[in-house]
């Protein structure tokens, strides 16, 4: 018990740590691609590539970025690189601690043959292969034709995702995807953007000649990390939200929403330039709006509902979901009721009718990868029950 109680307390630490350095590192991400966007490029004295003027904080700045270098390197010279990289190691510590060491409850789909350690090994084969092939795709004369390059990725995350669904749980697939798309942001800053940035700072020290194609190598991929953000930051959430996750091509859905937020972010690169759409707020909008049409409840035919009682579901609830939610878990991993929902009494089950039937019916998501093999006549009662008391 003392070890899953210290494992709470490492899984809060290293979630809270990863969301400071995410934050640090997305927002860095967030304001230079805005001031990229931003920079006025009309009448620069030589040498320099455009300027900003900005107020903040009380207080007025000038920035200004120059074309190559300037003539004396400057000091201190401030570097954004140990964000990207603290919250890569943090994520895949998380991943570690909630996913890999509770990999029979958290990682696996329920009654998979696979064995742990081979769900654990292809977990981080994923997230090699999935940069391998980035890589692969940037360095070849596809990264110059935006709309395949992005039909490529499009298609490797979908197959991706589809695969990981055939033996991992819902969940742990958006997870993993998460934390592939993770791991290319990582990589592009320790692989390719620094590497270039080092190559800058000693030409300007030798004062030798920049490549125009030194810089277009660090820009594409800085972009490309700006685009990845928002469906990282999506997986990063969508755990606590299972009407996204357990619907029956819950890997077709993860790929609707990278496909919007994309789409989103992209509307905000245009706006920066000044040459937004009003169109595509249009498409984002309607492609929400199915999406949402999709995951919603199918209606059910009331002559087909049966009156169950409180006590009939309460009997369903003891059996599959007390050993959890209740007030002294016998669980082997839960020692406290998650969310804090005890259900206990048939007033208490009564009380949380809602959270029940959305986790049990309309999601399917409890029990937890479900362990305790609720079946789907079981599942019936609980619906019956709730529909019951709605009518």
């Amino acid at each position: 018990m003392l070890k899953i109680y210290l494992l709470e307390w490492l899984s809060l630490a290293l979630k809270f740590f990863h969301v400071i350095v995410g934050i640090a590192w997305i927002g860095a991400s967030f304001y230079f691609n805005w001031l990229e966007n931003k920079l006025n490029r009309a009448g620069n004295r030589d040498g320099i590539a455009g300027h900003l003027w900005a107020v903040h904080g009380g207080g007025f700045y000038y920035l200004e970025k120059y074309e190559k270098y300037p003539q004396k390197l400057p000091e201190p010279l401030h570097w954004f690189k140990w964000e990207a990289y603290l919250t890569w190691v943090s994520g895949f510590l998380l991943l570690l601690v909630i996913y890999y060491f509770n990999a029979n409850s958290h990682l696996l789909i329920n009654g998979s043959d696979i064995s742990p350690l081979i769900a654990i090994l292809l977990s981080i084969f994923g997230l090699i292969f999935i940069w391998i092939v980035y890589d692969l795709l940037c360095k070849s004369p596809l990264v110059n034709k935006p709309y395949i390059f992005i039909l490529l990725m499009l298609s490797s995350v979908a197959i991706s995702a589809y695969l990981y669904s055939c033996i991992f749980s819902p969940r742990a697939v958006y997870m993993q995807v998460g934390a592939m798309l993770g791991t290319i942001m990582a990589a592009n800053v320790f692989f390719v953007i620094i590497p270039v940035q080092k190559v800058l700072v000693k030409s300007c020290e030798d004062k030798a000649d920049v490549s125009s194609e030194l810089g277009k190598k660090g820009y594409i991929r800085s972009r490309h990390n700006n685009y990845i953000t928002l469906p990282v930051l999506f997986t990063m959430i969508s755990g606590h939200y299972p009407v996204i996750y357990s619907s029956n091509h819950s890997w077709l859905v993860l790929l609707a929403v990278f496909v919007i937020v994309v789409m989103i972010r992209h509307y905000f690169n245009l706006k920066g330039i000044g040459k937004a759409k009003n169109s595509l707020i249009g498409i984002i909008i309607v492609a929400l709006i199915l999406l949402i049409f999709y995951l919603s409840p199918v209606s059910k035919n009331e002559n087909m509902i049966n009156k169950i009682s409180n006590k009939e579901a309460q009997k369903v609830i003891n059996q599959r979901c007390t050993s959890c939610h209740s007030s002294s878990p016998i669980d082997d991993i839960f020692k406290v009721a998650p969310g804090g929902l005890v259900l206990d009494t048939e007033e208490l089950t009564f009380i949380n009718k809602d959270r029940i039937y959305q986790h049990t019916v309309a999601t399917k998501n409890m029990p937890l990868n479900n362990k305790t093999n609720m079946t789907e006549d079981e599942r019936k009662i609980i619906s019956d029950w709730y529909n019951s008391i709605e009518k």
